[in-house]
């Protein structure tokens, strides 16, 4: 029983855990070359180019 509880606490931390990204989702920071523009958490702006890696942009493109 003790060990069916730890691993529903361990998924739920693992699953609650937060991304480093603020905005990720439907481009509320603006897009770029029709990316959506994601502003981190040190306020770096950047889209995921097409190989999944980060590219940065000016931070005066992102409108969050």
């Amino acid at each position: 029983m003790k060990s069916l509880l730890l691993s529903l606490i361990l998924v739920f931390a693992f699953s609650c855990s937060s991304s480093d990204d603020v905005n990720p989702s439907s481009g509320g920071c603006g897009t770029h070359s029709g990316h959506s523009l994601i502003l981190g958490l040190k306020g770096g702006c950047y889209y995921l180019n097409g190989n999944g890696n980060k590219t940065y942009v000016s931070r005066s493109e992102c409108n969050c």
